[in-house]
This record gives structure tokens, C-alpha cells and sequence, in this order.
């Protein structure tokens, strides 16, 4: 019993290959930091203790921003809301009967042997079908008032550091939890049945795109080292740049690159921006048309509990209110001012939904 108990409060700080804070990544994180800053600085200072600097600046690492960040991510691991197996299940029972479905089309599929194409081409599949979740997840947070609010914790960091990927509220979990069955449900149906089989190519365990998507970087995504895949190669990839564009306050950038891994959702559903050249981004909330940046996050308790009020105001269709400015200086007065405020929701939005 002590062991489970241990092993359970462990669980933040064991990083496996799955997660984007794997000792791999984070390696592939320095190094095109490093490659930025040496492009940046041909002719400046090139020192170890400036690219240092650059890749891991000071200002955002220990931003009470970036704190609320860690809180989340260890809180995320012992807070959940989604419910147990009901993904996993979910997904088995509606491929099963699109499986059975699908057959007929697929004589020949049962006890073939999988050539090496067949399985890239099955893990590409998979891969794209739980991407194609995660976009109408994100999609659907945006876009619904009554979700908006829970989505609203990741977009209320105002810098970006690579554990911003875990500043997430356990609904958003619950959210792709229910939609990954209907969406992702029919499409393993169907491969199921075409290959008779549902294995792919994995690299240390997991998803080889994912794998691969991770070691290429998934981690300045959620960074200031900006990195543009370019126009043409920009429509298949997120690339960071574009993910961090989804981040900024400027309205033109509202609403658009939703997508993970793959940037052919966005550019088939309409909801692409390639940028053309470097942009100046700032990253956080804005109320608009009020015009006052507020951070309605500012601990844990905000982050956890003020979205069920806000979402709340949202069904009963009440108008939103600005809230006022938050002094993040004293995070116990803040949790005192949350009992004062609640009832008046913030308007602020990362992108307006």
C-alpha cells in the first residue's frame, strides 16, 4: 500500500517517452535554440552564458505565469475528470461495429501479413484520426460559449515555456475523452477491418508520428524561439510558429491553427494562418472591446474552479462583464478576491470564440 501511495505521488516527476518534458525533447529544444541564436547573432555575442540566456530567458521561466504553469501540471496528474476506460472502451465498441460493417469491403483482409508499407501506412492513419480529435476538441473549446471558459486556463499564460502544454483544465481531458469515439471510433472500424488488423509502428512505445513529432520539436510550440516550416510545408505540419500565432492577443490571429500535429484540418475546415514573415506576438487575454488585459488565472483555485462560473453565466446566456485587473503580487489576496468576483465573468479571450 505505502509503495502505490508513493508511486502515485511520483507520477509528475516520471517522464516517460510520451510526454513532451522527455529528456530527448527537451535535447532537440536546445539544440534548435541554439541554432536560432547562432543565426540571430552572426555578428553579436555568441557567448555560452548569452545562448543560455536566449533559449531559457529569466523573465519567463520565473514568471508567475510559468509558476501557475508547474502548478498545473503536477495538479493534472491527481485532478481528473475524465472517466476511467471509457476512451479505450468507447473507442472498441464503435470500431468493433464499423469493423463488422466494413468487412464485406475487405474479403481478403483477415490473416494477411502486414508489409512494412501497409503498417507505415496504418500508423499515418491512427495517427491522423487521434490528431483530427484533438483539432475538433480544440475547435469545439473555442467556438462553444459553455466551453470556452475551461479552454480559457491554457490561454491565459502570458509567456509560453514548454510546460504551458500541461496548463489545462481537467474538463478540456474530459472533452476529447467523450469526442475520441465518435470521431476516431468509425475510422479504427474501418482500418480494423481493411488489415485485418490495428498495430502500428512504434518508437520507445508509442505512435512512431508522434514520436517523431515530438523529438522534431514539439516543444517550441509552446516557446518564444520562433520557427516557420514556410509556406508550402506549413499546410501539412503546425509548425512553432504557427502555434504560437494560435496564442497571440491580435485579433486577425482569433480563431485560426487549431491544429496538433497536422496542419490539413486548419487548411481544410478553413481555419489556417501561415504566417509570411516574422511577427511581433503578445501572448495572454485581452477583453475586448473593453480593451484591459486581465489574468483571471492567477493560482491554482482560479484556474480550477472560476471556469465552472464562467461556463455557467455562459449557458444561462448572462451578459459578460469585465473583470477587473488582477495584481498577481499576492496570490492569497487573490483567492480572497475570487469569492468576491465570481460572479462576474471575465470577457478576456486569447481568441474569441
Amino acid at each position: 500500500m505505502v509503495a502505490q501511495v508513493l508511486e502515485y505521488l511520483a507520477q509528475p516527476f516520471v517522464i516517460t517517452p510520451a510526454s513532451r518534458l522527455y529528456v530527448a525533447n527537451w535535447i532537440v529544444f536546445v539544440g534548435c535554440g541554439l541554432a536560432v541564436f547562432a543565426l540571430a547573432s552572426r555578428r553579436g555575442d555568441k557567448s555560452a552564458r548569452s545562448a543560455l540566456a536566449f533559449i531559457f530567458p529569466r523573465e519567463f521561466y520565473f514568471h508567475r505565469s510559468s509558476l501557475t504553469d508547474v502548478k498545473l501540471y503536477i495538479a493534472g496528474f491527481f485532478v481528473r475528470l475524465s472517466v476511467p476506460g471509457f476512451k479505450t472502451l468507447g473507442t472498441a465498441l464503435v470500431g468493433t461495429a464499423f469493423a463488422a460493417l466494413a468487412a464485406p469491403l475487405f474479403p481478403d483482409a483477415a490473416g494477411q501479413e502486414l508489409t512494412f508499407t501497409a503498417l507505415a501506412a496504418l500508423t499515418l492513419l491512427v495517427a491522423m484520426a487521434s490528431d483530427l480529435v484533438s483539432y475538433c476538441t480544440h475547435r469545439l473549446s473555442h467556438e462553444w460559449a459553455v466551453l470556452w471558459p475551461f479552454h480559457e486556463v491554457h490561454h491565459s499564460a502570458e509567456v509560453l515555456t514548454p510546460i504551458t502544454v500541461s496548463r489545462k483544465h481537467p474538463v478540456y481531458g474530459l472533452v476529447n475523452s467523450l469526442l475520441f469515439p465518435l470521431i476516431a471510433g468509425p475510422l479504427t472500424g474501418v482500418l480494423l477491418a481493411a488489415f485485418g488488423q490495428l498495430d502500428f509502428l512504434k518508437i520507445l512505445g508509442i505512435n512512431a508520428v508522434y514520436a517523431v513529432f515530438n523529438f522534431a520539436g514539439a516543444n517550441l510550440r509552446h516557446s518564444h524561439i520562433w520557427i516557420s516550416f514556410g509556406p508550402v510545408l506549413s499546410r501539412v505540419f503546425v509548425s512553432p510558429a504557427m502555434h504560437q500565432i494560435h496564442h497571440s492577443i491580435d485579433p486577425k490571429h482569433f480563431n485560426k491553427n487549431y491544429g496538433q500535429v497536422f496542419a490539413l484540418w486548419d487548411w481544410a475546415f478553413g481555419s489556417i494562418y501561415v504566417p509570411e514573415a516574422r511577427e511581433e506576438l503578445t501572448f495572454g487575454l485581452t477583453d475586448r472591446p473593453y480593451g484591459e488585459r486581465v489574468q483571471p488565472h492567477g493560482n491554482l483555485r482560479e484556474a480550477y474552479i472560476r471556469p465552472f462560473f464562467d461556463s455557467y453565466d455562459a449557458i444561462k446566456g448572462r451578459a459578460a462583464k469585465p473583470a477587473p485587473l488582477i495584481d498577481t503580487s499576492d496570490e492569497a489576496e487573490m483567492g480572497t478576491r475570487l469569492d468576491e468576483t465570481l460572479d462576474q465573468p471575465a470577457i478576456a479571450r486569447g481568441s474569441a470564440p
